[in-house]
């Protein structure tokens, strides 16, 4: 029951062992005043207290007083000290998790799911971490302590009869904690749905508001939001059970001690001093009572937040570099050998057998209808999903044998759906080179031909572009990713249908742009677009993930196949559009 729990102690033992140090002589010095109190009971009622002596023992009394409060900032500043460098250590290891998976399993995890995870959980774990090792201390040594205190200073057989009710609080407690437990789990995964579901609405707002999906979006969340109430109930329905049962037994401890108590006065056994302290220490009692309550809950809450994070940690990464893996040092040449891919979640390959090679400094083309494979084999060097890297060479060596950081670091990709951050246009430029200067920015944004656009933001490089460059037009964010890439300079330039969004005569800038300042740098660009790679050193057709056609502009427009169709249609199209 308590395994995961102990994991807290000894993983931050030191601050927690100067916490349970502080805790524990905190208790001890709080027994001291009870017993001062029922001493001093007794000597009022024999008449034998002087007003000098009375006024030491109240001061005592304070000072003892003085003592707990400086021992309580202790135990409290090292407890809840350790619970926040968990609550920081988890949220580390979880978002370290994250960015060293692959694709696959962000297609496995939804992102709601990720951020309650990493939220809602992380604060579960934290406050079990925190207040529930406080409760449960105080609810397990702290009893302990009293009951000796109580056997020494009053009476055995009173203290014994007086916590005959406890062992029923803690099998109650225990017994309901884990019916909630199961329930927290259920609470738990109808956030997450909640979670995905606000999510999705707010990414997807502009569609809603189109189509006006508004009212079937709002019953949707309401679906959720039910959902999400009704996993709640069913948990606040045992804490309300839980709750009455640690008021009531308490309340027989005080009338078995009181009562049993005034029999013993009344025999001689014990004097009125002595049930005041007793008194006292019942009340003392109450506390650990309701911290072992409460430690059930915050450990059931916390089990259930430890599954879900502990699932995320666990996973295995898909894509393991070798030991023995080294960093490219040059612009490499690349290979493809009857290279096959499928996604994790298809059944198919969606590449079949492409057998392809790009000289280093050499670009290019790649072609075909909507999901021919594309953008799936532009990719294909960037490693995101696993894959069979022997059928990849770079520089005659197999994928694997090289680092994939030093891969990628070599790569400047461009996707069709940039992701822009909620920063300035200067910080979501420099992503690829955060050392950037102004004047390298601003280069790059000429390249990408940017510069007529921002001109038009009044704080020009300081301007916000919102989450998810909400402020931006689809054209503008692409070409923002385009100076990404121009900034980075990379050995490898790959724009993935990346200038879908703007007009013909833009393109031809960008284009001319790359011609200019791409010499001897290798360049593949995938597009619908045949005006953006007819002047590229070589072009594929891919169909169905096949290669098709090959060869230069020229050759495949002799050819006259699918290539030299769409040529003319397009030609035709921008000749119409021009008039």
């Amino acid at each position: 029951m308590f395994k995961r729990f102990w994991w807290f102690i000894s993983y931050y033992k030191n601050k927690y062992i100067l916490a349970i140090v502080f805790l524990f002589l905190s208790d001890v010095v709080g027994l001291i005043p009870p017993y001062i109190t029922g001493r001093l009971t007794d000597a009022i009622f024999e008449g034998s207290i002087a007003l000098n002596k009375f006024l030491i023992i109240l001061a005592l009394d304070l000072f003892i007083i003085g003592i707990k409060y400086f021992l309580a900032m202790g135990w409290s500043y090292f407890t809840f000290r350790a619970a926040n460098e968990i609550d920081y250590k988890t949220r580390d290891n979880l978002m370290t998790k994250f960015l060293r998976q692959s694709l696959k399993f962000f297609e496995k995890h939804p992102t709601g799911s990720l951020m309650a995870k990493s939220t809602n959980d992380v604060d579960s774990i934290s406050n079990l971490a925190g207040m529930g090792t406080l409760s449960f201390f105080d609810s397990t040594v702290f009893p302990i302590i009293i009951i000796i205190m109580m056997m020494v200073v009053v009476d055995v057989k009173l203290t014994l009869a007086a916590i005959i009710p406890l062992p029923i609080l803690a099998y109650l407690s225990i017994l309901i904690g884990d019916r909630i437990l199961v329930r927290w789990d259920k609470v738990q995964k109808a956030f997450d749905e909640l979670n995905t579901n606000v999510l999705e609405d707010v990414e997807g707002i502009r569609i809603i508001r189109v189509f006006n999906l508004q009212k079937s979006r709002r019953n949707k969340f309401e679906q959720k939001g039910k959902n999400l109430l009704d996993r709640n109930m069913d948990v606040v329905k045992y804490q309300a059970l839980l709750t009455p049962i640690q008021r009531i037994i308490p309340a027989f401890t005080f009338i078995i001690g009181i009562g049993y108590g005034s029999i013993l006065i009344s025999r001689g056994e014990i004097s009125i001093g002595q049930l005041v302290s007793f008194t006292y220490y019942l009340n003392m009692l109450v506390w650990p009572m309701y911290a072992f309550g409460n430690f059930i809950n915050l450990k059931q809450q916390a089990n259930a937040s430890m599954d879900r994070v502990q699932e995320v940690l666990d996973y295995k990464e898909d894509i393991i570099e070798s030991d023995e893996a080294i960093d490219i040092r040059s612009n490499p040449d690349i290979e493809f050998i009857n290279h096959s891919f499928k996604y994790p979640s298809s059944k198919e390959d969606v590449l079949k057998d492409l057998n392809i090679k790009i000289e280093k400094g050499k670009s290019l083309g790649v072609l075909g209808k909507t999901g021919s494979g594309k953008s799936t084999f532009v990719k294909q060097l960037l490693h995101l999903y696993p894959m069979r890297t022997n059928s990849i060479l770079i520089n005659e060596d197999r994928l694997h044998r090289y680092t994939i950081s030093s891969i990628r670091e070599r790569i400047g990709y461009v996707p069709q759906k940039h992701m822009i951050f909620s920063k300035s246009i200067r910080d979501n430029i420099k992503l690829s080179k955060p050392d950037a200067t102004d004047e390298e920015v601003m280069k790059a944004i000429r390249l990408a031909d940017f510069e007529k656009d921002l001109k038009i933001f009044p704080k020009g490089l300081d301007t916000l572009c919102g989450e998810r460059g909400v402020s931006l037009s689809g054209g503008q964010k692409q070409r923002i990713g385009i100076a990404r890439a121009f900034l980075k300079d990379p050995d490898i330039l790959i724009l993935d249908d990346a200038m879908s969004a703007v007009d013909g005569r833009t393109e031809k800038n960008i284009i001319n742009n790359i011609k200019k300042n791409r010499e001897g740098k290798t360049m593949i660009i995938s597009s619908h677009r045949i005006s953006q790679v007819k002047d590229l050193d070589e072009i594929i057709v891919l169909d169905e993930g096949k290669i098709v056609e090959r060869g230069t502009h020229d050759e495949l427009i002799r050819e006259g196949k699918w290539y030299s169709k769409q040529y003319k249609n397009q030609l035709v199209r921008s000749q119409f559009d021009e008039e």
